[in-house]
């Protein structure tokens, strides 16, 4: 088998390898929930499902799995913070400016999805100087 055959199959093999595993770190980046723990999300899903609820965008009348005095209290609950933080049809009270609190945890998947970019820009960088740098080459006849 000729050197540059063998040179170009393994920097396009490189290169598939490196395209796949950053296909793969994008996909497990986004089916992450960023910064909430399970009971942020379930109350933040709960606090939405209530909020559609009231104004008529879903199609339940309350979540399901929740009985009626639970759903009260989540409804209760979201109203008290509407007001409190003047949403919902308050004109005259002034936003408030907001607050960013830092999340203390590291964020493992956004690591993760860019060592796997790194590594394929890696990958595929290399691939192309090895291919262009051994790809060019003619071979030269013996003479002897």
């Amino acid at each position: 088998m000729n050197i540059t055959r063998q040179i170009r199959r393994s920097a396009v093999s490189l290169a598939i390898a490196g395209a796949l595993l950053v296909l793969i770190g994008s996909a497990q980046a986004a089916s992450t929930k960023p910064g909430l723990s399970k009971a942020e999300y379930r109350a933040l899903l709960l606090r939405s499902q209530a909020l559609n609820h009231e104004y008529g965008l879903g199609s339940s009348a309350k979540p399901a799995g929740m009985s009626a005095a639970e759903y009260r209290v989540l409804k209760v609950r979201s109203e008290a913070l509407n007001r409190q933080y003047g949403l919902g049809g308050s004109a005259e009270r002034q936003p408030q400016a907001a607050t960013v609190v830092a999340d203390a945890r590291f964020g493992w998947g956004e690591f993760g999805l860019g060592a796997a970019a790194m590594l394929g820009l890696v990958l595929l960088t290399s691939g192309l100087v090895v291919g262009g740098r051994y790809g060019r080459r003619i071979p030269r006849a013996s003479t002897s």
